[in-house]
């Protein structure tokens, strides 16, 4: 799942009501980006390496969902397309995971580094501090913080599989999200830490997305069918 603010996963789980109408159960799994933010070089010792300046925490989107999908046109023949509609919404949770950083201090024209990793600072260069590198994608699971809140989305799905037993859709939709707090992915405030910028964080949400769809249609009767032939022969 590609999104407007970054990409993700979803799982569906889905049980018809009746010929064209479904119950939907969803997790997805999504990350998320700040439109603000860029990549710079880092500036010291000749580095190849980029960070993005300001960039306080990564944050991961878990949302749970229930809804419904209703079918506009049916697939006809092989080759054909079949549309729906679809909708849920629930709860959501920002997990948020501290950015650290490889930093060092200037000193008679050389960079001595800090012994440890450390959290971003937009007071760092007021202090002569630089960014050598970014540390490890797992330091700082230990400090992350949690922002709850509630999600609604809405899309359409259109299936173009050749199997009836086997899914293959194209979604594309809107995400709507609102947050208990904001969620702090980025750091906004001058380099002396003093002045605020334009740019906020922000509370609300609303996200573009598209995604590739790939499953199997599992009829429940044959599944039972399978597990009673399955005892006689046990037996």
């Amino acid at each position: 799942m590609l999104n407007s603010n970054g990409f993700g996963a979803n799982y569906r789980y889905g049980l018809h009501l009746n010929a064209a109408d479904k119950r939907l159960f969803e997790v997805d799994f999504a990350y998320m980006k700040d439109p603000k933010e860029q990549k710079t070089y880092v500036n010291i010792m000749n580095s190849t390496a980029r960070y993005v300046e300001g960039k306080k925490n990564l944050a991961f989107d878990f949302r749970i969902g229930y809804g419904k999908q209703h079918e506009i046109t049916r697939k006809h023949d092989v080759g054909g397309v079949a549309i729906r509609y679809f909708y849920n919404f629930g709860p959501s949770i920002v997990l948020l995971k501290p950015v650290y950083y490889n930093v060092g201090e200037a000193s008679d024209r050389i960079i001595v580094p800090f012994p440890k990793p450390q959290k971003y600072d937009p007071n760092w260069q007021g202090q002569n501090i630089y960014v050598i590198s970014r540390a490890s994608f797992f330091k700082g699971f230990d400090d992350m913080g949690i922002d709850p809140g509630v999600f609604g989305k809405f899309g359409f799905n259109f299936e173009f599989g050749k199997h009836d037993r086997n899914i293959q859709a194209l979604e594309a939709g809107l995400i709507g999200e609102a947050f208990i707090k904001k969620v702090e992915i980025m750091d906004f405030t001058d380099s002396s830490g003093l002045q605020p910028k334009t740019a906020k964080n922000r509370q609300l949400f609303l996200t573009l997305f598209v995604s590739i769809r790939f499953g199997k249609i599992v009829d429940p009767y044959e599944v039972k069918k399978k597990r009673e032939r399955s005892k006689e022969i046990s037996y």
